[in-house]
């Protein structure tokens, strides 16, 4: 009877190690930038921040209105203060200093 399942045991040969070479470094041109695009370019970009003093009757809105780079939502510039600030709420207390950030 004839075998159903056959096993093939073939081996790549290298004819010539040259067009081996020159595929993959073309490959390799191909997919590199594939991958950064993908993953992103990091930037250099360093967040700059001020220090702001907490004055009686100063709010986290008031703060962030004064300091609000062009075109940028004040919610999410108060949700950027208390992030680098590790605020939990709102409350702010006279006397302490907030790291507000600043565009370069």
């Amino acid at each position: 009877m004839y075998q159903i399942h056959k096993r093939y045991n073939k081996r790549i040969k290298v004819i010539s190690k040259v067009r081996l070479i020159i595929f993959i470094s073309i490959l390799l041109l191909i997919i590199y930038p594939a991958i950064l695009l993908a993953v992103g370019n990091p930037s250099n970009k360093q967040d700059s921040f001020i220090r702001v003093y907490i004055e009686a009757g100063d709010t986290l809105w008031d703060i962030a209105r004064a300091n609000l780079p062009p075109r940028t939502d004040i919610r999410d510039f108060v949700y950027r203060i208390k992030k680098v600030n590790r605020l939990d709420s709102s409350l702010i207390k006279e006397g302490d200093y907030l790291l507000v950030p600043i565009q370069p």
